[in-house]
């Protein structure tokens, strides 16, 4: 079977307005989407339908690894076999691994997280072996390595996943030892982490609110930060907030599940001041599928600004009192939920309301009843007021 793609022309194929395939042999191709994700596939003929299979995304999946899932299928579909109708070699460790999550009920990004994890670090290697004569001694010689890189968390979370799926295998009395129960006390261990740093003192929050304003950067990440202390969302969702998700008519902007933390749909009242900011961005990003995407994403991949964007600028401010920057240790992106959050509760404000508008998870089934209308008229007020207190602090500093 002749193959024309290489690793080096995947890796360097390139997001367009519109999603393309490129083709590598025999139905094998690299579908890239119009946000960059490229994912291998392979379009048969299946009981008189066309049918597209999916194996996996680059980088998580290499070429290699996917020409060889291609020739499996290829050679399954010439048997007449749907190869999603195929039952999974009973002896691999993934094989387990799947079926011992589905006990665990995971949904939504809980789940998507933890099976990126497995197939990018355990199935490529584990699954070249039978699960059953897997040693601690194969489990340390993969996972030190991550450990050892920096990764120190993500050894110490798969290790986690190690030991669940064996002791799943002793339940089906496949093995009698868990080759996983000694590896994760001898990995590197995790980097003791302190909160978030946040900002305690009004006059702080103050100093840095007039910083914001003041910032010569980038547009979308000045009224990034800026919409962030109205809404206080976590920086993930403030990078991928989507143009759809905005209902300019009710001042509201609405989060499907898969895109929370907690799993469920999330509503956002919006102060004027906050859809005054989304007007401003509308008149430069309205046109592409995220908000607040800056200069150099608008003229390159179309993509939201990266993870340490918000971090970055934040350190840059400057401190209108001293003309310096605030570098380190002042304040994240994840520490203006932190400020608002101490903020709103000593300003008086409901913590079930404070908690329901930070995206918290109740903490018990009671609450979780309690809070069914989502305190929304509350949260709405809440929210105006939060902005307007806001602009009295920089009109004040």
């Amino acid at each position: 079977m002749k193959r024309v793609l290489s690793d080096a022309k995947v890796k360097n194929l390139k997001p367009q307005e519109k999603g393309y395939k490129v083709t590598d042999g025999g139905g094998l191709y690299v579908y890239v989407t119009k946000t960059g994700t490229k994912s291998f596939r392979y379009d048969a003929k299946i009981d008189g339908s066309r049918k597209t299979i999916t194996f996996g995304t680059y980088p998580a999946m290499s070429l290699a690894e996917a020409r060889e899932e291609h020739e499996k299928a290829h050679a399954l579909v010439a048997k007449g076999i749907n190869p999603k109708d195929a039952t999974p070699e009973k002896n691999c460790f993934s094989y387990y691994s799947h079926e011992q999550m589905k006990t665990l009920d995971l949904r939504g990004s809980t789940y998507t997280k933890r099976i990126g994890r497995m197939e990018k670090y355990l199935f490529p290697v584990l699954d070249k072996k039978d699960a059953t004569q897997i040693t601690a001694q194969d489990l340390s010689q993969l996972l030190k390595p991550i450990a050892e890189s920096g990764k120190r968390e993500t050894a110490q979370r798969l290790a986690i996943y190690c030991r669940q799926t064996f002791d799943y295998m002793i339940g089906l009395q496949l093995i009698e030892n868990n080759p996983a129960d000694t590896v994760r006390r001898t990995l590197p261990k995790v980097k003791e982490t302190r909160n978030f740093a946040h900002l305690t003192k009004v006059e702080d929050l103050a100093l840095f609110l007039k910083a914001i304003d003041t910032h010569a950067g980038d547009y979308a990440v000045k009224k990034g930060l800026q919409f962030m202390s109205l809404v206080f969302l976590r920086p993930h969702n403030i990078r991928f907030l989507r143009w759809k998700y905005v209902d300019f008519a009710n001042k509201l902007i609405t989060f499907p599940p898969e895109e929370m933390k907690t799993d469920r749909e999330h509503k956002v009242p919006l102060s004027k001041q906050a859809v005054s900011i989304l007007k401003d961005m509308k008149k430069l990003t309205g046109k592409f599928e995220y908000v607040f995407m800056s200069s150099v994403s608008i003229n390159s991949n179309k993509q939201p600004m990266t993870e340490n964007t918000l971090n970055v600028a934040i350190t840059r401010l400057i401190n209108p009192n001293i003309g310096e920057q605030f570098g380190r240790g002042f304040i994240t992106s994840h520490g203006i939920r932190h400020t608002a959050s101490t903020q709103l509760n000593e300003l008086g404000y409901n913590p079930d309301v404070i908690e329901m508008q930070l995206a918290h998870a109740p903490k018990d089934r009671i609450r979780a009843v309690y809070n069914k209308a989502e305190y929304m008229p509350e949260r709405t007020n809440m929210m105006q007021e939060w902005a307007d207190y806001l602009d009295e602090l920089k009109n004040a500093a």
